[in-house]
């Protein structure tokens, strides 16, 4: 009786020291942002690979640690059909969005979208063009950090997260003379 009351016991303390985690892959989705980045924006040619998380075999240590619960392969899918045609308009449209932002008539908010800073010195006729051009380019950006969200089993919840380091990318690897928005909402140039 008093083996069958410890064991008990002690399977009940196990069990309540076991805390459910759930692993937003923040390296990965970083990885997975800059490769994107690179491929729309940047001179690096589009690749199929999809960012990888270093694999750790840590399962033998379960009962011991709860580090078994990260140690996962986290493979962030960028190469959905859906993300694939968003990755290709955005860089159909980059060649005409640089000398908007390279004249300084364009910036990147703080948010990651881009954002009309001024128009001064746009032809009229352009202007509509730009317009377009920014809208349409904001709103795939919108749909990309979604439908990564959907291809990943993140949750909408995560959107955001995912937007946020998109945002940072997106500044980070701005050119040289491009105008980017602080975190206080001024503007300096690259």
């Amino acid at each position: 009786m008093i083996n069958r009351t410890v064991l008990w016991t002690l399977a009940g303390a196990f069990a309540g020291c076991i805390t459910v985690n759930i692993y937003f892959p923040a390296p990965e989705v970083r990885r997975a942002a800059e490769q994107i980045v690179d491929e729309t924006w940047g001179s690096i040619e589009p690749t199929s690979a999809t960012p990888r998380a270093e694999s750790r075999d840590t399962s033998w240590r379960w009962p011991f640690s709860m580090s078994a619960a990260y140690a996962q392969d986290v493979d962030i899918n960028v190469s959905t059909a859906a993300i694939r045609a968003l990755k290709d308009q955005m860089r159909a449209r980059a060649g005409q969005l640089k000398p908007f932002l390279d004249k300084g008539a364009l910036g990147i908010d703080n948010g990651g979208m881009l954002t009309l800073r001024q128009l001064e010195g746009v032809p009229l006729r352009e202007q509509a063009t730009v317009r377009r051009l920014v809208e349409a380019e904001n709103r795939d950006r919108q749909t990309l950090y979604e439908e990564i969200a959907k291809a990943n089993d993140f949750g909408a919840d995560r959107v955001d997260d995912i937007r946020r380091i998109f945002a940072e990318t997106w500044i980070q690897k701005a050119e040289k003379g491009w105008w980017i928005q602080k975190q206080d909402g001024s503007w300096t140039q690259r």
